[in-house]
């Protein structure tokens, strides 16, 4: 079962899985659940709200905001 919700953090340690053998995340989606967690998330450590497009994270653009599921490519 995929988890639905994740961290900050939880974000950054997949992408860091997934360049362990040498790939390069260039871009990631996201659920509309998990965006407005994140963009909640990000609120809370920096005192602001950027508005609802997600644009990077870690580096890797943030394809769409409202995907079937969660994927990193």
């Amino acid at each position: 079962m995929e988890k639905i919700l994740m961290t900050i953090d939880e974000i950054k340690d997949l992408k860091n899985a997934f360049e362990a053998d040498g790939s390069q995340a260039m871009g990631v989606y996201l659920t509309k659940a998990q965006a407005t967690e994140l963009r909640h998330e990000l609120h809370l450590y920096y005192g602001f709200d950027n508005g609802e497009n997600l644009t990077t994270l870690f580096g890797m653009e943030v394809m769409d905001i409202d995907a079937e599921s969660f994927k990193i490519d």
